[in-house]
């Protein structure tokens, strides 16, 4: 059986998430961005089942899956795997500076 663990940058930046959310007004209510980080970790849960897709740079993970939210956002998740653990390493979206440098477009 498949086993996640995250490291203390990925829970950092998820438990960051719904605050600047809600602060930059993304969400009217915290519970609504509350419940959006929520749907992110439900599907960073599924990952082992899913394709992954190698990083152009292996600085946040050798692998990443997409997660595509809306038409507007999709989510980076990007991890390494060792046997049947799943290291989640870092998450960014298609708003960000960063996410072209680890991403893989071919």
């Amino acid at each position: 059986m498949e086993k996640i663990i995250y490291t203390s940058l990925f829970i950092e930046i998820v438990k960051e998430l719904s605050v600047k959310l809600f602060e930059d007004e993304y969400f009217g209510f915290v519970e609504d961005a509350e419940n959006y980080v929520n749907n992110i970790l439900d599907f960073v849960n599924t990952i082992p089942a899913l394709k992954q897709k190698r990083t152009s740079n292996n600085k946040h993970g050798l692998y990443y899956c997409k997660y595509k939210h809306n038409h507007k956002t999709t989510w980076y998740i990007t991890f390494d795997v060792e046997e049947d653990i799943y290291l989640i390493r870092y998450i960014t979206n298609n708003h960000s500076e960063d996410y072209p440098r680890f991403i893989n477009w071919l």
